[in-house]
């Protein structure tokens, strides 16, 4: 198995963000059949956990918003 395959699988089980990041800018060449169908799943898992992420990041940006416009209304009433 190929080191890029070996810190690419310990990225994702450890959702290590920056080091898939940092994966992502490495030219992944082989020969192997084998190694490359492996490495196409690690970095179709890798998608998998970004989107998780986003969806995370995005679900407390709406939330934050949502507290910000309550802040918002709270201090209008105070202010009347």
């Amino acid at each position: 198995m190929s080191e890029y395959i070996k810190e690419l699988k310990i990225a994702i089980i450890n959702h290590d963000l920056k080091k898939i990041e940092e994966l992502s800018t490495v030219a992944f060449e082989s020969g192997n059949i084998d190694e490359l169908k492996e490495a196409a799943a690690m970095v179709a898992e890798a998608i998998k956990l970004l989107d998780k992420e986003r969806s995370k990041i995005v679900e407390n940006m709406n939330n934050i918003q949502k507290m910000k416009q309550y802040a918002s209304q709270i201090n209008y009433k105070d202010s009347l």
